[in-house]
């Protein structure tokens, strides 16, 4: 039996490895953020059982280090390590091993960061490889079993985070498979530090392995550490993978930070039960209590937290708002792509226009996603979305390792990248179409105000000064944000503002002419007292006409409980159909209008094009506080 010991192989003359690693160093500006994500993600790929959620632990243990002298061990390669970085100028390595060495030396006690996983299938595969999450994540460079079911760090990129957050740069993986019918234990340390001088003709690689030194072989049954199976087990007994990672960066102190990053980025997995994760002996994040973690954490987001990414958290705090205090939610299947679930939120509160991707287990990938990034023609508004089914497993294949965006370079086969980015092209369309439905500007798309009397002059406070023939009175009615006074006029014979004589609107100040005036103003006089409704449309009720036309610059005054002046440019001339509809954040819904006391669906009015007409309506509804829109078609008798 083979003496378990740290040994780096030889590396066959061939390259050298530095002490530079950019795999670990692309987790250093924000180590805990990263490893946190890391860990989870992989985590809740590898779920045994979806009936039940994947359960991710951390905490801090502090042993004795001559209960672990697997630590201590390390000791005689980083002291070789220095010494090659010496000769090699490489000063911030020297530091690097002086103060690894110092750690192992001086401290009595190793504090190790404990992470732990369970309804997960472990790593699994053959040991020696070349196929397997085992084999990838001990041994593999860039390899990835993410296809297959794995366990914590698997992916070829990710298993670098927690090497960043080790004093030594080194951890053990322990994980529990089944194999047999039987439950069994794996062991197996590694290190990452660079390649030193063994003899004078002799490099080794940069990457050691603590274990049986032939084959650089894992551990199993009574060659395991008990340390490390006693802490794995007052955790669960249950198949799974332990990552422990000695003289870590963190402290009790880092708790905190590990709860909101999970917080942040794992919410809705939480929320729907995918997920729990334990932070230390006393904090627990489930689905019953994820929501009052959530606003906990919130109002605490100005607080300084260790070695996250404090605008990220911002950005995922944002999307939680929305799912937790949505306007609308719902589900939708996409034909050639596959279901979403989505929440939106449009209030005061939100200012920009974002949409937030996460993939079916619930970590949330990313707010600035290829294609959703720019709307301009769309109201502010937040939407979270959540990818499942086949829908996920498209986005898998492009997303990068870092977990936080897509790339469809990331597919080096054409004909398959073709592929993804036609299905993500579909999905990118299906969001913009659901999008419009709620956040599109239109022409009816009005609110009442008092607070813009001076800027729009001095309006009358007299309510009933419009007697159908003005459209202003006390109250008026404008367009909801910015694009309501960027509309490019529609094509008609109309005159256009400046030609001709002035045209004298309620309040001070004119329009048209050759030179800008003020005075006293007037009021737009009404054609024949204003336009009267024939009765209920001859083509209500029957097929719907497909040549309808939006009524453009449409005004409502209301003059009674039900009742209201509705002012529009009218687009054709002759005997028109007019329906009506109330508008909003949530779509149109038809109205009906009254005519000889009875509810119709749409009224008969003689137009001429170009003019600016009204008609007095009547609506079913008892109040009128809501918005609308109409449209027209043309009679033929």
């Amino acid at each position: 039996m083979s003496k378990a010991k740290w040994y780096f192989p030889n590396n066959g003359g061939g390259l050298a490895a530095g002490f530079n690693d950019s795999g670990i160093d692309t987790f250093k500006g924000h180590r805990l953020s990263s490893l946190v994500r890391e860990i989870v993600q992989n985590s809740l790929d590898a779920s045994f059982m979806n009936t039940e959620p994947v359960t991710v632990a951390f905490n801090i243990v502090s042993l004795d280090k001559k209960v672990a002298p697997e630590v201590s061990q390390l000791e005689e390669h980083l002291t070789l390590a220095k010494a090659t970085a010496k000769k090699q100028n490489l000063d911030p390595a020297v530091d690097f091993y002086d103060r690894a060495v110092g750690l192992i030396n001086e401290k009595e006690k190793i504090n190790f960061l404990c992470i732990h996983d369970s309804n997960t299938t472990g790593l699994t595969g053959p040991i020696s490889g070349p196929n397997g999450a085992w084999f990838a994540l001990t041994k593999g460079a860039g390899l990835s079993q993410k296809t297959s079911a794995s366990s914590l760090g698997s992916f070829g990129h990710g298993s670098k985070a927690p090497f960043a957050n080790s004093n030594v740069r080194s951890l053990f993986y322990l994980t529990k498979i089944e194999q047999n019918d039987k439950k069994v234990y794996r062991f197996q340390g590694k290190s990452i530090l660079q390649s030193y001088s063994r003899s004078k003709h002799e490099m080794t690689q940069g990457t050691g392995f603590y274990g049986i030194q032939e084959g650089c072989l894992p551990l199993d049954g009574g060659e395991i550490p008990q340390w490390a199976i006693d802490i794995r087990e007052k955790f669960s007994k249950d198949t799974g993978t332990s990552i422990y990672v000695p003289h870590t960066i963190f402290e009790l102190t880092s708790y905190p930070s590990i709860v909101i990053t999970a917080i942040a980025n794992f919410f809705y997995a939480i929320r729907k039960g995918s997920l729990i994760v334990k932070i230390g002996e006393d904090e627990e994040l489930n689905s019953q209590n994820i929501e009052e973690k959530y606003h906990y954490y919130k109002d605490r987001l100005d607080q300084e937290f260790n070695e996250v990414d404090k605008d990220y958290l911002i950005d995922c705090f944002q999307a939680i708002e929305t799912v937790v205090n949505s306007t609308h939610k719902g589900e939708q299947q996409i034909s050639n792509f596959g279901r979403i679930d989505w929440y939106i939120r449009m209030n005061e509160e939100v200012e920009s226009r974002s949409v937030a991707i996460a993939r079916e287990n619930g970590m949330l990938i990313t707010r600035a996603a290829p294609a959703l990034q720019r709307f301009p023609n769309l109201k502010p508004f937040d939407l979270f979305v959540c990818v499942t089914g086949d829908g996920s497993e498209t986005l898998k294949t492009i997303e990068n390792p870092e977990h936080n965006n897509f790339a469809f370079d990331r597919i080096d086969d054409e004909k398959k990248r073709k592929s993804a980015k036609k299905k993500y092209d579909v999905f990118t369309n299906a969001v913009r179409e659901l999008l419009k439905r709620f956040a599109e500007y239109s022409s009816s798309d009005r609110v009442t105000v008092d607070e813009l009397q001076d800027l729009f002059s001095e309006i009358s406070d007299n309510p009933d000064e419009g007697r159908g023939d003005l459209e202003r009175g006390k109250h008026i009615q404008i367009e909801n944000g910015s694009y309501a006074f960027k509309q490019k006029a529609t094509p008609s014979d109309k005159p256009k503002p400046g030609d001709g004589p002035p045209a004298e609107l309620g309040g001070r100040g004119s329009q048209g002419g050759e030179k800008k005036r003020k005075d006293n103003g007037g009021g737009i006089p009404a054609i024949d007292g204003g336009k009267k409704i024939i009765g209920p449309s001859s083509t209500e009720p029957g097929g719907t006409p497909k040549n309808y036309v939006k009524l453009e610059n449409l005004r409502m005054r209301a003059t009674d409980k039900n009742q209201a002046y509705v002012y529009f440019d009218s687009p054709l001339t002759g005997l028109a159909s007019i329906r009506f509809k109330k508008s909003g954040e949530i779509g149109s819904e038809p109205i009906s209008v009254i005519v000889n006391n009875k509810p119709v669906t749409a009224v008969d009015v003689e137009l001429v094009s170009g003019q600016r007409e009204h008609i007095l309506v009547t609506f079913a509804d008892k109040t009128v506080d809501f918005a609308i829109e109409a449209e027209a078609h043309e009679i033929n008798n």
